[in-house]
């Protein structure tokens, strides 16, 4: 099975996304695909053509979840690999989902073990309405087991069921991509062996853009917390509290 890479970028350049050097050599990937959500001018097209890379521009930020959208309709591969651009992958990675694509064990979309230094990112799993990271070494076969894009896994046919859901923006749209596979009774496994490294902070520099990326994530988590009252219910509590830590932090009531 030949493999494609799918990395979505918003105004950072190609030769800074650790992925590509080790995707870019390894056998069992088939093409690279970028989707530049990028709104300042950048010579990433021109770094895509001198890599052999597909590059798609998205002319502005359209969203996370066009911009996956989109570049799944440029995949070639039997598989999809999804990743952030600032994950660290290794080369163990491609060798693991190659080998379980040559096993007989039923999957369509397999979750590896992502760090951010000793905080487990993914796998997870829906405690109610929450996330919760899970122990790597008891996942099972979880009824309800979850994770991020980044490193995940999918079987390009999968796509011709579902795709990612454009009401999301940027946030929760692994999730439920994740909720919309698992209703047409697909197969989520946990990918063993590698391990890739994250960066990840709900830091920001400024008032200014925690308040801009709260936004985003309020209308996203109002999103995707729709199915329910108790799951509406949930998500007003949720954003109450992060708004609250939010002034406490910046000293401002201009989250409320």
């Amino acid at each position: 099975m030949s493999i494609s890479i799918l990395v979505v970028l918003y105004n950072s350049s190609i030769d800074d996304v650790p992925v590509l050097a080790t995707a870019l050599r390894s056998p069992y990937v088939d093409d690279v695909i970028i989707c530049d959500n990028s709104d300042q001018k950048n010579n990433n097209a021109e770094q895509a053509k001198h890599k052999g890379i597909t590059y798609v521009a998205m002319n502005g930020n359209q969203g996370l979840s066009k911009a996956y959208n989109a570049g799944v309709k440029h995949c070639h591969g039997d598989i999809i690999c999804i990743f952030d651009d600032d994950t660290q992958v290794g080369d163990d990675y491609f060798a693991a989902v190659s080998d379980l694509a040559s096993t007989s064990q039923q999957w369509d979309i397999a979750l590896p073990l992502v760090m951010a230094g000793n905080q487990v990112l993914s796998p997870s799993h829906f405690e109610k309405q929450r996330t919760v990271p899970i122990d790597p070494a008891h996942v099972g076969n979880m009824s309800d087991l979850t994770g991020i894009n980044s490193g995940m896994a999918v079987k390009r046919e999968l796509y011709n069921h579902i795709s990612y859901d454009s009401g999301l923006f940027l946030d929760l749209i692994d999730h439920q991509f994740i909720q919309d596979a698992r209703r047409l009774g697909v197969c989520i496994v946990m990918l063993k062996g590698p391990v890739l490294r994250q960066s990840y902070s709900l830091t920001t520099d400024s008032m200014h853009s925690a308040l801009k990326r709260f936004y985003i994530f309020e209308k996203d988590a109002k999103h995707f917390y729709s199915s329910s009252f108790c799951a509406k219910l949930y998500c007003r509590i949720m954003l109450l509290l992060r708004k609250l830590k939010l002034c406490m932090k910046y000293k401002t009531l201009a989250f409320i």
